[in-house]
C-alpha cells in the first residue's frame, strides 16, 4: 500500500554518516523525530541564531515548518529503530473546524516553530510511536492523533530555538511564494541570487516577497542567504581539509575579505579559528 498521499508519512532517519552537515534545510511540514540507537546532533536556526543540541537514543523532538534544521546521527547503527513522521498541520486545522478535539494540539504546533524536545517520555509512548510505521490509512491517522494528544499534554519539555519562526500571516498565496523562494535558494545558494530574480521566478513582486520573506523567516532575503552560505562553510570547515579560500568561493562568496567579514560577524571568530576549535567534529 502506497503512503505517497498519506496525511502522516513514516520514514527512516537519514544518518548523514561520514559527511558534513547539510545546514539550512528548512522544510514546510512538521517533523516528529524518534532518535534510534545512535545519538544525534541537531542544529536549528541559521547564522548567528543557530543552536546545537545533543540528543540521546530514545529522544523525541517535534520540529515545525520553516524552521531551519539539520539532524545528524553520531554514527550509523544497524539496525536503527529511529523514526521520522512528516505531517502538515493543515489537515489538523481543517479537521478542528469539524472535530473541536483536534484544536487541543494547536498550542503544541505553535511551540513546534521553536522546536520541542520532550523530556522523560515513557516506554509506552515510544512503543506507540514505533508502531505507527506498521499502520496505514485511518488506523495510522487515529494512532497518530492519539500520540499527538499525549505530546500536547506533556509538560516536561524544552524549546530548542530562542526565536520562533512564524508562518506568513498574509495568507497561503504569499506563504507559497516564500516556500518556492526558499526551495530555490537552498538549491542554488552558491549562485549569485538577487531579490528581483527570485521574486520574478516565484511569480510575485520584489516588495511583496521581501516583506513576506522577512515575516516567514525572521531575516531579510540577503541575510538569510549569507547565513545559509556560512552554515554550509562551517560544515566544510569541520568535515574537509579544503583551503578557506576554496570554501569561500564554493559556498557563493565572491571575495575572501567579504567572506571573512561576515564569518567573524556571525560566528565571532575567523574561519581558521572556527576550524581549529572544531577540529575533528565533522569527521
Amino acid at each position: 500500500m502506497s503512503d505517497a498521499n498519506a496525511t502522516v508519512l513514516c520514514e527512516e532517519p537519514s544518518p548523514f554518516a561520514g559527511r558534513g552537515f547539510d545546514p539550512g534545510s528548512c522544510l514546510h511540514d512538521h517533523e516528529l523525530h524518534l532518535i534510534g540507537s545512535a545519538p544525534a546532533c541537531l542544529r536549528v536556526g541559521s547564522g548567528a541564531g543557530e543552536e546545537t543540541h545533543t540528543l540521546a537514543p530514545g529522544a523525541v523532538v517535534l520540529l515545525g515548518p520553516l524552521l531551519p534544521r539539520t539532524l545528524r546521527l553520531a554514527y550509523r547503527a544497524e539496525p536503527d529503530d529511529g523514526l521520522v513522521l512528516r505531517f502538515s498541520d493543515e489537515p489538523l486545522r481543517r479537521g478542528a473546524a469539524i472535530f473541536p478535539e483536534l484544536s487541543d494540539v494547536g498550542p503544541l504546533l505553535s511551540r513546534a516553530r521553536q522546536g520541542v524536545h520532550f523530556v522523560g517520555l515513557g516506554a509506552e509512548t515510544l512503543t506507540k510511536l514505533r508502531r505507527l510505521s506498521t499502520l496505514h490509512g485511518l488506523a495510522r491517522f487515529s494512532a497518530f492523533t492519539a500520540v499527538l494528544n499525549e505530546l500536547s499534554q506533556w509538560t516536561d519539555f524544552r524549546l530548542l530555538a530562542r526565536i520562533p519562526v512564524h508562518a506568513d500571516a498574509a495568507g497561503p498565496g504569499r506563504t507559497l511564494h516564500v516556500q518556492r523562494a526558499l526551495h530555490h535558494i537552498r538549491n542554488n545558494y552558491a549562485e549569485q541570487l538577487s531579490l528581483s530574480e527570485v521574486s520574478a521566478l516565484v511569480g510575485t513582486s520584489r516588495t511583496s516577497l521581501s516583506r513576506s520573506f522577512r515575516r516567514a523567516t525572521g531575516k531579510t532575503f540577503t541575510d538569510f542567504i549569507i547565513g545559509l552560505r556560512l552554515a554550509k562553510a562551517c560544515g566544510l570547515l569541520t568535515s574537509t581539509r579544503q583551503h578557506v579560500s576554496s570554501i569561500c568561493y564554493e559556498v557563493g562568496f565572491n571575495n575572501l575579505s567579504n567572506f571573512n567579514r561576515h564569518f567573524r560577524r556571525l560566528e565571532g571568530m575567523t574561519p581558521g579559528e572556527f576550524r581549529a576549535r572544531h577540529a575533528g567534529a565533522g569527521r
